[in-house]
């Protein structure tokens, strides 16, 4: 930005003249961040499959239910994941001594998901494994460089929400992806933007605020694009693998919520304002209501975001933020979507100017999905929704800022 430009913003936005995360820090911080990420996990190979030490599983460790349901629709037909029993034989098989969730990781995916993994069951579970994460974080990454400036693509590659999901073996690296290219040809490829946002349909709870978003906005093709998806996959589906599975899905995703609302979830490593509640006051009627209240300020955010016009960066990073606070159920890993809506914030505060302390938040906002992995479980208290409020207010104020003169708008 020039100095013209910023000399004009400056007596607004209160930022000084020179701050102490310049390119330079931010190149260096960066580069810090993933050398440690390439320490730990080298450590953590080296014990779970150099010296076999009892208890450390290889990283990814989640994943073997994505492989276990592959393995088993393959030969067992697709209800088979569904049942608990046959899917923990299938899971210990390949994760001797496996202890999460009684033994079981359970399959709560709609039978849509089942179409994307079929083909890692093909494969051994290793190198399923390992294309699965290489995989999943290349199309991240890919996302991530769509968005933001050159000059800032390290600082999203070393996004500590990326290390969360290669530990933990998850696919949010795969949806967050989705929905990032999504977001980023939505203005120029409008149908295309609908087709990718519909495949995060494959996961329900994390594309609701999407077509509320298209619909305000009047994207009458993206939002179609969007619906034809998500139909065509559950009609592939209901084709290919028949009415069973989606009955057991259901049962599943009713055992999930029963499992949520009696505290027997991981709450530590839940960032929803359910969870943070639920923690302190252990009041299923007090959590539900702050939980209530908050996805509703989430859903009148996203209203007030895309129903006029603002700059498409702030657009966008309400939509991600409210994403991820009107679910109850949701984990750490899946903060990956956070790292869009950072992508987007910082975006426009680099084009247009930084408000005092906004840099500040989205370096913690950055660090949070560190949180319920590392010290979560230590402490009684969850910040990690009230992070996602803040950065929901933030994009709220800017939008506020454009609408009333103060600050400029993206073309």
């Amino acid at each position: 930005m020039s100095a013209a430009h910023s000399g004009m913003r400056r007596p607004l936005f209160g930022a000084p003249a020179v701050h102490w995360l310049d390119a330079e820090r931010m190149h260096l911080y960066s580069c810090v961040a993933l050398t440690c990420y390439a320490l730990y996990f080298g450590v953590w190979i080296l014990r779970a499959c150099v010296f076999a030490v009892p208890g450390v599983f290889a990283p990814g460790a989640d994943f073997v239910v994505f492989w276990g349901a592959a393995k088993l629709a393959l030969t067992h037909g697709a209800a088979a994941p569904y049942d608990y029993a046959m899917l923990r034989q299938v899971e210990l098989a390949a994760v001797p001594g496996l202890a999460v969730g009684d033994g079981v990781l359970p399959w709560l995916y709609p039978p849509t998901f089942l179409l994307f993994v079929l083909g890692f069951g093909l494969l051994p579970y290793g190198l399923a494994t390992f294309v699965f994460l290489a995989g999943g974080a290349g199309w991240y990454a890919l996302a991530l460089c769509r968005t933001l400036p050159r000059n800032a693509w390290l600082a999203g590659v070393a996004f500590p929400g990326i290390a969360v999901v290669l530990a933990t073996g998850q696919n949010a690296l795969w949806l967050a992806g989705c929905a990032g290219l999504g977001l980023a040809c939505l203005r120029s490829r409008p149908v295309l933007a609908g087709v990718l946002l519909g495949l995060v349909t494959v996961k329900p709870h994390l594309a609701l605020m999407f077509p509320l978003a298209l619909l305000c906005a009047r994207n009458w093709r993206a939002l179609g694009a969007m619906a034809a998806t998500a139909l065509a996959l559950a009609l592939v589906a209901l084709l290919a693998f028949g009415t069973a599975p989606f009955a057991a899905f259901l049962g599943n995703a009713g055992r999930a919520a029963a499992e949520l609302l009696h505290g027997a979830a991981l709450l530590p490593r839940m960032p929803t304002v359910f969870a943070a509640v639920k923690m302190l006051s252990d009041s299923l009627v007090l959590a539900t209501m702050l939980h209530g209240m908050v996805a509703a300020a989430a859903l009148a955010s996203v209203i007030y975001a895309w129903a006029r016009p603002c700059s498409f960066a702030l657009r966008a990073a309400v939509l991600v933020c409210a994403g991820l606070l009107v679910p109850a159920y949701l984990y750490d890993y899946d903060l990956a979507f956070l790292g869009l809506a950072i992508a987007w914030l910082g975006l426009h505060g680099h084009r247009h100017g930084w408000l005092r302390g906004e840099r500040e938040l989205l370096v913690l906002l950055w660090l949070l999905p560190l949180w319920g992995m590392s010290v979560g479980s230590w402490f009684g208290f969850q910040p990690m929704p009230l992070g996602l409020m803040l950065a929901l207010a933030l994009g709220v104020w800017r939008i506020r800022q454009e609408r009333t003169g103060k600050a400029s708008r993206d073309a």
